[in-house]
């Protein structure tokens, strides 16, 4: 058997670059598979998962085989529930703290102790291996910590490996998935910080404090549309309800606004309470009317999301909770703001103060909806969708303004 180690040497290299790099997690870890079965290593498939700080998904994972593109799933948090899991190997890794699994499947010393390991055997695989390596942080299950990469490695008689590999050769994956697990983390960290804070944040403020908006100050004028969003009757409501129950039933309402803003390019920058503060900001330089008819939309669908919810919930003897929405254009400052070492990414200003105002009005109205004279003039063609409520004092303007509701 030739010695490995010359081969390897630009291996370790390419992984440190692509490491420190741009790449991208899937292109990083195909090259890596392709480069090891060219440096005399066959693999006839990989298996790359990496755990994550998210709040829809626990981890995702890469897939290689032979002459195939990368394959990419996603696991949600119920996936340790789910009888594929409870019968995998890497439960008993992570369940035993163990870091290295070997499993020969062919042979006399074949041990084929887990399901996926049968199916490979079936496949015509000859040799299985498992590394598992540390994160920087630790999952909401205990029993996965401090685990955080899980590589695997298989051969077969299709690549040149029927009876598995030579010590050699599983020396070198062994040596080299350490580095990969390196690389991979250097790699994904960023991506990971970033869908945390667009958790944290939304989208866009990640985009912006992820590309260096850090310091307090730094901030923008720009003109939004602003959605204020409040629950009536959320005080009484929870002093008569349960705390886990009032968390389930609020949760539901914003889970009404969140997809509609979503899907209307909207940001939602802060929950408050029983409040939610969200924007609708154009593309630099353009007219905040670009984004008014879609603002209006989501509030209108928003609206049709909280009576449906309200059907089910009250089928089910549970009191119905409303919504009030006001809707509002006109220039905010958005950017950082707190103290020195403890800031927000949000938006401030008169227009933010006028939107909450107007919120306020809903409940005095009687209306679920109240849009503002600067919303209506920058939405233009919407003025004939909408009636006029006259003109209202709002705590803290000047003047008296004219509101407008949605026909219903």
């Amino acid at each position: 058997m030739p010695d490995l180690k010359p081969n390897l040497i630009p291996l370790h290299a390419w992984l440190i670059e692509a490491g420190t790099s741009d790449v991208a997690a899937e292109a990083l870890f195909d090259g890596f598979c392709e480069r090891l079965a060219a440096a005399g290593v066959p693999i006839a498939r990989g298996f790359l998962s990496i755990a994550g700080l998210h709040p829809l998904r626990r981890a995702y994972s890469l897939t290689w085989n032979d002459g195939r593109i990368v394959e990419v799933t996603d696991f949600g948090h119920a996936t340790m529930a789910t009888p594929v899991w409870q019968t995998s190997p890497f439960r008993h890794m992570l369940e035993t703290k163990t870091r290295r699994l070997h499993r020969r499947l062919v042979g006399d010393d074949a041990v084929l102790d887990f399901d996926v390991l049968r199916e490979f055997g079936d496949a015509g695989m000859s040799e299985w291996l498992a590394l598992m390596y540390g994160f920087s942080w630790s999952t909401a299950q205990p029993a996965t910590n401090p685990f955080g990469i899980v590589l695997s490695w298989t051969t077969s008689a299709a690549v040149g490996r029927g009876n598995g590999w030579s010590a050699l050769e599983l020396a070198a994956i062994e040596e080299l998935s350490g580095t990969l697990a390196l690389a991979i983390k250097g790699n994904t960290a960023p991506a990971a910080a970033h869908d945390l804070l667009a958790a944290y944040l939304g989208g866009d403020a990640a985009d912006r404090v992820s590309a260096g908006q850090v310091q307090r100050g730094t901030v923008s004028r720009i003109a939004a549309a602003i959605l204020c969003a409040d629950v009536r009757g959320f005080t009484n409501f929870a002093e008569e309800t349960e705390p886990e129950e009032v968390t389930r039933r609020l949760n539901g309402i914003f889970d009404c606004v969140g997809d509609p803003v979503r899907a209307a390019g909207g940001e939602i920058l802060k929950f408050l309470g029983d409040g939610v503060l969200a924007v609708f900001l154009p593309p630099d330089g353009a007219n905040v009317a670009i984004v008014t008819p879609a603002a209006l939309a989501a509030a209108r669908e928003i609206l049709a999301r909280v009576e449906a919810l309200n059907t089910t919930e009250t089928a089910a003897g549970n009191p119905a909770l409303s919504l009030n929405i006001a809707l509002h254009a006109g220039e905010v400052t958005y950017g950082n703001v707190g103290t020195a070492d403890r800031l927000d990414f949000t938006v401030i200003g008169p227009a933010v103060n006028e939107a909450a105002r107007l919120e306020g009005l809903c409940k005095v109205l009687g209306k679920p909806i109240l849009i503002s004279k600067s919303f209506v003039q920058a939405a233009q063609g919407a003025r004939e969708l909408l009636l006029s409520m006259g003109r209202h004092p709002l705590r803290g303007v000047r003047e008296a303004q004219e509101v407008f509701t949605i026909y219903i």
